[in-house]
C-alpha cells in the first residue's frame, strides 16, 4: 500500500476567500502607488516653483506609508551648540 497522500482540492469557498484577500492587497498597493505618485508630482512642481523645501510632501507621504528610510543626520559642532542654546525639546525623527 502506498503512503502517498492525495492532494486536497481547493473548495470554492477557499478560492473565493483567497481571491478576496488578493483583491484587498491589490487595492492597498494601488492606493499607496497613487499616493506616492501624487507626492512625487507635488515635489517636482514645488521644485519648479522654487519652493524652499520641495521634498517635504514626498517625505511626509513616505513617513505615513512607513517607507521613509532611516536617516541619522550628522550635526556639526555649531549645530549642536545652536540646538543647546535654543533649549527646545526635539521631537520626531528629523531635524529640519
Amino acid at each position: 500500500m502506498s503512503t502517498r497522500t492525495l492532494a486536497t482540492r481547493p473548495t470554492v469557498a477557499s478560492v473565493t476567500r483567497a481571491n478576496s484577500q488578493l483583491r484587498r492587497q491589490l487595492a492597498a498597493l494601488r492606493h499607496d502607488h497613487a499616493e506616492l505618485l501624487v507626492a512625487a508630482r507635488a515635489a517636482v512642481t514645488a521644485h519648479y516653483d522654487g519652493a524652499a523645501l520641495p521634498l517635504t510632501v514626498l517625505i511626509d507621504t513616505l513617513d505615513q506609508l512607513g517607507a521613509l528610510p532611516e536617516y541619522a543626520p550628522q550635526l556639526t559642532d555649531d549645530g549642536i551648540e545652536a540646538l543647546a542654546a535654543d533649549s527646545a525639546s526635539l521631537t520626531g525623527r528629523r531635524v529640519a
